[in-house]
């Protein structure tokens, strides 16, 4: 935030200067004085004060009350459909839903309920790159080129390399999206579903860094996509089996795929755009950018599984390990307050890290978050395009001021 520039402001870092020189004390003290309320000045607002919430400690009717009106309010917009919001916090969970899972019908949304996760998803790439790693069958540090074919081109600069950790925290030097993507476009309703492997290879040449891998935060489904495409490749798995095998059936996620059977097809919220039923996205080629569905159920055991201590029980506790590694700070974001962990942002908010990804698709919004001071987290599903983010943030303060029933 800049510093403020109003008269009142001036006059009193004017004052601590003016008088520092005539007298250090009565000087320091105003210099000391004028710092503070910098400080104050930039801590971040309260974002539940436009809810009308002020107390410290809600009880939970009062927490939902304050989320229906959230709810109430993004469904009054008539281009948007449903929405399901779900909670969990140390051990206990609710989910609930508003509005309809399409236009045609007047069924409401769902725990169960199948929603696009979008880049959402990208979080579950990370965790299996993670979960390869803690097994030693690769280094967050290795180069990229390492695991491609003989003739595939990974650009650098210089000599410093993209490795697997730069793709894994957006900090590559890639761009959002291949150069070429659009060329390959034949439905703009279903854009990724004639982008091939060989299409991404090939563009993947054309680039040029302008920086050092590592050093700057640049957002890019081109590096998560290319960081899925290098794992199944290592593993020898197509990506959807990669994540099955690692993360979702370890866990007991049984509705978080990308390859629908009939059962979750009949529960599939349809995405809209501007009211409009649209086609849920088909990618062959970036699959780690964000290609899963799910549900609230399904996305509430993940959370709760990076901040649960695990089951005594658990069949593979590196995958916890692997969990609890993507949460760690590695480098800098898009702003001072955010870093990444593994995919993972993570904002530190008045002395509380908020950890989050958000995801949006051609007719659907996502957004999970965690807070581990207060082990709770938040999952928000839309079967529309206007962004759930805001909601989300303020429906986790809300949990993390409230106490489940």
């Amino acid at each position: 935030m800049p510093a403020p520039t109003g008269s009142w402001f001036s006059f009193f870092l004017g004052a601590g200067c003016g008088c520092l020189a005539a007298s250090v004390v009565v000087g320091g003290a105003l210099l000391a004085f004028g710092w503070l309320l910098l400080t104050e000045l930039d801590k971040p607002e309260d974002p539940l004060t436009s809810l009308g919430v002020t107390k410290e400690r809600l009880s939970f009717e009062e927490a939902k009350s304050s989320l229906d009106q959230m709810a109430n309010d993004y469904l009054a917009d008539l281009n948007n459909v449903g929405l399901v919001i779900g909670f969990w916090k140390d051990g206990r969970q609710q989910v609930f839903g508003y509005g309809v899972r399409a236009r045609n019908t007047r069924q409401p949304p769902d725990a169960d309920t199948v929603f696009e996760l979008a880049s959402v998803g990208k979080t579950l790439t990370t965790t299996v790159l993670a979960h390869m790693y803690l097994r030693g069958e690769l280094d967050l540090n290795d180069p990229v080129q390492k695991f491609l074919p003989e003739g595939v081109k990974v650009p650098s600069h210089e000599t410093r390399p993209i490795t697997l950790l730069d793709l894994a925290t957006h900090t590559s030097g890639l761009p959002n999206m291949p150069p070429n993507f659009n060329a390959h476009v034949v439905d703009p309703e279903n854009p990724y579903k004639d982008y091939t492997q060989k299409d991404l290879y090939t563009d993947l040449s054309k680039i040029t860094l302008t920086v050092p891998p590592g050093q700057r935060y640049e957002y890019s489904n081109l590096a998560m996509g290319l960081l899925g495409d290098v794992l199944q490749r290592h593993a020898g798995a197509s990506y959807e089996e990669l994540v099955l095998e690692r993360v979702c059936r370890p866990l007991g996620m049984h509705n978080t795929r990308i390859t629908l059977d009939e059962t979750m097809k009949a529960r599939l919220a349809q995405p809209h755009a501007q009211g409009r039923a649209v086609p849920v996205w088909e990618d062959y080629t970036l699959q780690g950018a964000g290609s899963f569905l799910s549900t609230a159920d399904d996305m509430l055991v993940y959370l709760a599984a990076h901040l649960a201590a695990p089951p005594a029980e658990a069949a593979d506790p590196t995958l916890f390990q692997a969990l609890r590694l993507g949460l760690q700070k590695r480098r800098p974001a898009d702003s001072r307050t955010t870093a990444m962990g593994l995919g993972w942002h993570i904002t530190s908010e008045n002395a509380t890290d908020v950890i989050w990804h958000n995801g949006a698709s051609g007719g659907s919004v996502s957004f999970v978050g965690m807070m581990e001071t207060s082990h709770s987290a938040v999952v928000v599903l839309s079967n529309s395009t206007s962004s759930v983010d805001d909601l989300g943030v303020k429906a986790l303060h809300l949990l993390h001021r409230a106490d489940m029933p």
